[in-house]
C-alpha cells in the first residue's frame, strides 16, 4: 500500500450521464417552448439553456471544490461559443 495521499478516480458511466442531460434539456425546452410567444422562442431558448448551464456549471465546480464563478463562467462561455457556431453552420447550409 502506498503511503500519504492516493487520489482515486472514476467517471460516470455514459448512458446515467446521457440521461440526465438529456432531461434537463427535455424539460427546459418544452417549459419555454409552452410559455415564450413564437416571436421570441429562439432567444428564450438560448437564454434559458446559458442561464441552466451557469447553474450547472457552478454546481459541479462546488462539489468538485473549484472556483463557482469560474466554473459556471467557463461552461456558459464554450456552451454560447458552440451554440454560436451550430447557429453558424446551420444558416450556413441552410437548415
Amino acid at each position: 500500500m502506498p503511503s500519504g495521499v492516493v487520489t482515486v478516480t472514476s467517471m460516470v458511466p455514459l448512458p446515467a450521464g446521457a440521461v440526465a442531460v438529456i432531461d434537463v434539456a427535455e424539460w427546459t425546452v418544452k417549459l419555454v417552448a409552452a410559455l415564450a410567444p413564437p416571436r421570441y422562442l429562439m432567444i428564450s431558448i438560448v437564454i434559458v439553456s446559458l442561464a441552466c448551464l451557469l447553474l450547472l456549471g457552478g454546481w459541479s465546480a462546488k462539489v468538485g471544490g473549484a472556483d463557482v464563478r469560474t466554473g459556471a463562467l467557463r461552461v456558459a462561455f464554450w456552451s454560447a461559443l458552440a451554440m454560436a457556431v451550430t447557429t453558424t453552420v446551420g444558416a450556413l447550409v441552410g437548415s
